[in-house]
């Protein structure tokens, strides 16, 4: 929430218009309702978001607007359905947002491939509760500062030419103030002086940052030294206010696993299958799923897909942990393999994707 008596800069206007602007937008909500909720005229609503008012009194209307929209996008949560499974993963990575969004600082979350991170970070891609975050997705062409400053830059239509130092102002100057979360998938990638720039423009901007990757982040952080990375140790480990490693739950004296029986039950439900599952197909799918080195959740579902179709054109009522077996046979080239192969293209999709 804004203070009613702040000043705004030209930045911050520009992004609560473009905020509620997407918002109501995307959940079909009207001015007129929103005035309504705001108690100003849709006409003053209208001029607002043009950017019509100026002054204190503007300021003061856009920040109604904004803590406006901070309260409906909670409501909304509430109401409409998820776009992704909680799952026990999935939870965690939301706590670590919500701390971020609210502290803006900086947060960590790291765990192996195929978990599911990558899946919850872009489904809080734009969730108004965490601050509109934006998702940059590190590839083996940004690796240094300028390409990564490039990526966020186009994030925010910014223009991407120029050297360095005239894109890292251009963006310093969109995101001061705005309180926008910044988070970087597959961060492990870059080099230390990368690490550096996100740093900077924590510091700069004020906005908060989400870190993500895989478990050689914690290093390049500074939790511990390594390498070049002692460089930074200090100035990143002391910015980081909450970090989580998805996959602790699986060790120490009382190890649990990575997914629980209710996080299966709750993808198999979002599968929309037209066939049972059987409670020692749940339990493969769970030991599947949380048995690192395997495929992780994304194996576990695509054999699910696969053995859905095997026992929808044999059918069978229930899928079981035979099918699952027998599809494994399949992805792994055992002799079986091309009589379910032609079980499987022999019948028609009987789930939605849910990963």
């Amino acid at each position: 929430m804004l203070d009613p008596d702040n000043q705004l800069k030209d930045n911050q206007r520009k992004d609560i218009c473009e905020r509620v602007l997407r918002f109501i937008e995307e959940h079909g909500i009207t001015q007129a309702s929103v005035a309504r909720e705001v108690g100003i005229s849709s006409t003053t609503i209208s001029d607002i978001l043009r950017l019509r008012y100026r002054g204190k009194t503007g300021d003061a209307q856009l920040i109604k607007l904004h803590n406006w929209l901070e309260l409906a996008a909670r409501r909304e949560n509430l109401l409409r359905n998820r776009q992704f499974v909680e799952t026990s993963v999935a939870l965690e990575i939301l706590q670590v947002a919500t701390v971020v969004a609210e502290t803006c600082k900086m947060g960590v979350v790291f765990g192996p491939a195929q978990i599911g991170e990558t899946f919850a970070l872009t489904a809080i891609e734009g969730d108004q509760r965490f601050g509109d975050p934006v998702l940059i997705r590190i590839d083996e062409s940004m690796l240094r500062p300028l390409p990564v400053c490039r990526a966020i830059a186009s994030q925010f239509e910014l223009s991407t030419n120029g050297p360095f130092d005239t894109l890292f102002r251009r963006i310093i100057k969109r995101l001061a103030g705005t309180k926008r979360m910044l988070i970087f998938d597959e961060v492990e990638r870059v080099n230390y002086k990368a690490l550096e720039m996100i740093r900077d423009l924590h510091d700069k901007t004020g906005c908060p940052v989400l870190l993500a990757g895989k478990p050689m982040i914690f290093a390049k952080l500074g939790f511990r030294e390594v390498g070049d990375f002692s460089e930074v140790t200090d100035q990143l480990a002391a910015r980081v206010v909450i970090r989580r490693d998805l996959t602790e739950r699986t060790r120490g004296d009382h190890p649990a696993p990575l997914f629980t029986l209710k996080d299966i039950r709750k993808l198999i439900g979002r599968s929309d299958l037209n066939l049972k599952v059987t409670k020692d197909a749940e339990k493969w799918l769970q030991e599947r799923a949380s048995t690192l080195g395997m495929g992780g959740i994304g194996a576990a579902l695509v054999a699910l897909y696969l053995a859905a179709k095997v026992a929808f054109a044999k059918g069978d009522e229930s899928i079981t942990n035979d099918h699952l077996e027998r599809v494994t046979d399949l992805t792994i080239g055992h002799e079986s393999a091309a009589h379910i192969a032609d079980l499987v293209a022999d019948s028609s999709g009987v789930m939605r994707r849910v990963v």
